[in-house]
């Protein structure tokens, strides 16, 4: 007799193309990080490395964030377009640099999550906005789950990690904790 215990699975997208602080001790200017956090948005998937690492989910009801690094994704481990594509699974933006400044490029990527995380960075989503949007979306995942009984989201990291915190609130387990690693999957049920 199969399982039909409701399952969530998340996902994180693989590993894109570019990445944002890929010399983290390279010393550039906040301006160029601002530009390399808009790039890292279009970025897509780095074949040669998510290719032979790619897990393979079956049966499940498919959701992506609308960026492409995520969807990608869901077509690499499910085989086809997601069956759901929404801006309500993004990751949580970064807010970019009004001054400039130059750091090593891995420090101003921490100060302006940290700058969200404390409030004094404004950005294009605080971290009151994001926490509702976060409930929205296990609102939406635990809506479908009703009736697919198996969803499978493909997100992003740091959103992924407040999600998994939101699902766990609720009563959901998994034996995944802490920050996902690229292409890293967490599944969680409801027993």
């Amino acid at each position: 007799m199969p399982d039909t215990s409701p399952t969530i699975v998340l996902v994180r997208h693989g590993k894109p193309t570019m990445r944002v602080a890929s010399r983290p001790w390279q010393w550039i200017n906040s301006h160029e990080v601002n530009r390399r956090m808009d790039a890292y948005d279009q970025a897509s998937l780095d074949p040669h490395w998510n290719g032979p690492r790619a897990p393979r989910i079956e049966g499940h009801h498919s959701i992506s964030s609308d960026l492409v690094r995520a969807i990608e994704t869901a077509k690499l481990i499910v085989g086809e377009d997601p069956r759901e594509i929404s801006p309500l699974f993004r990751e949580v933006p970064l807010p970019r640099f009004r001054r400039n400044v130059r750091l090593p490029s891995m420090a101003l990527v921490t100060m302006s999550r940290l700058g969200w995380f404390w409030g004094f960075m404004e950005g294009e989503e605080s971290r009151i906005q994001t926490n509702a949007r976060v409930r929205e979306a296990a609102d939406h995942l635990e809506d479908r789950v009703q009736s697919h009984r198996k969803v499978a989201l493909f997100s992003h990291g740091f959103f992924l990690w407040l999600l998994s915190r939101e699902l766990g609130e609720r009563g959901w387990t998994s034996e995944k904790k802490g920050p996902f690693s690229y292409l890293e999957t967490a599944e969680f049920l409801r027993l």
